[in-house]
């Protein structure tokens, strides 16, 4: 994972600590400790209610809308953009998804959330794909059905023409 958000890429080192502190570029970023924010305040919370959605559904079509598989960087990236506040916030932001709304999806089966990469998969994605296979075999199977029928009714009707024009032919010839 990068930590940084994509309008500002930096080349500095990350330093680690013992106590899961990560020093990036004079930005703490914490790791997964519990619920909540680390050291948080009102203040930590509201910036980052303004860019985390209200509801799983909507952070669910964000991911959705985004091809997956996707990392929480680019997941911050996206409910952030176009507004390019401190990295302080998006940090807040990504630690948010990281530790408390990501986890909380992938329990509950919406998505697919390795948390070690940091990488989230869509199970909605998934499951199109999975039916696009299953409409893919219906259809060879109805084709493969409907091409017998059609080869039957086009027998008999030729077979029903046959016989009429054979009638036919033979009336006008017997009959003076």
């Amino acid at each position: 994972m990068r930590l940084t958000p994509s309008w500002l890429r930096s080349d500095t080192s990350t330093e680690e600590s013992d106590t899961g502190v990560y020093d990036v570029s004079g930005v703490t970023v914490y790791q997964c400790s519990g619920s909540g924010f680390p050291n948080s305040d009102s203040q930590d919370e509201s910036r980052v209610d303004a860019y985390i959605p209200r509801s799983d559904e909507r952070l669910l079509a964000v991911i959705e809308s985004m091809e997956t598989p996707v990392t929480v960087d680019e997941i911050a990236d996206q409910l952030i953009e176009p507004a390019r506040p401190p990295i302080d916030t998006w940090a807040a932001v990504h630690q948010h998804l990281q530790c408390e709304m990501l986890p909380a999806l992938d329990a509950s089966g919406d998505i697919e959330f390795n948390q070690t990469d940091g990488t989230v998969q869509s199970t909605v994605a998934n499951t199109s794909h999975r039916s696009l296979h299953s409409f893919t075999f219906l259809g060879v199977v109805a084709i493969t059905l409907l091409v017998p029928v059609i080869a039957f009714v086009s027998l008999s009707t030729l077979t029903a023409v046959l016989v009429s024009l054979v009638t036919i032919l033979f009336t006008l010839w017997v009959v003076p």
